[in-house]
């Protein structure tokens, strides 16, 4: 007789704060850049005219808040990670990107 499979309710779920333990440092470095008309094409299709607020949900280490960053008045980054959250501080540091926000949630 086949086990009856089990379920997980979302309340159920916690973050496990060792999963990206020491990955921050590589994650950028590693991850594939994006196309390089893809801003421009995008702030064309959304009417983007750098005013608003952009909203990263799971930033990681700031690669799409950063490229993106220049289209908006404002953009804020929200990661679990604290070591993504900081690594996307010192990437916007380095890219002079200085109207973004960095938040460990």
């Amino acid at each position: 007789m086949a086990e009856e499979p089990v379920t997980y309710r979302w309340e159920d779920w916690t973050w496990d704060a060792t999963v990206f333990e020491g990955t921050s440092a590589y994650y950028r470095q590693g991850r594939k850049p994006y196309a390089p008309g893809l801003a421009a094409s995008l702030a064309e299709h959304l009417a983007l005219d750098g005013h608003g607020r952009l909203l990263d949900v799971g930033c990681g280490p700031g690669s799409v808040a950063l490229h993106f960053a220049h289209l908006f008045d404002h953009v804020v980054g929200l990661d679990a990670d604290p070591g993504m959250v900081a690594e996307a501080r010192t990437a916007a540091a380095a890219e002079r990107v200085g109207n973004a926000t960095w938040v460990q949630m």
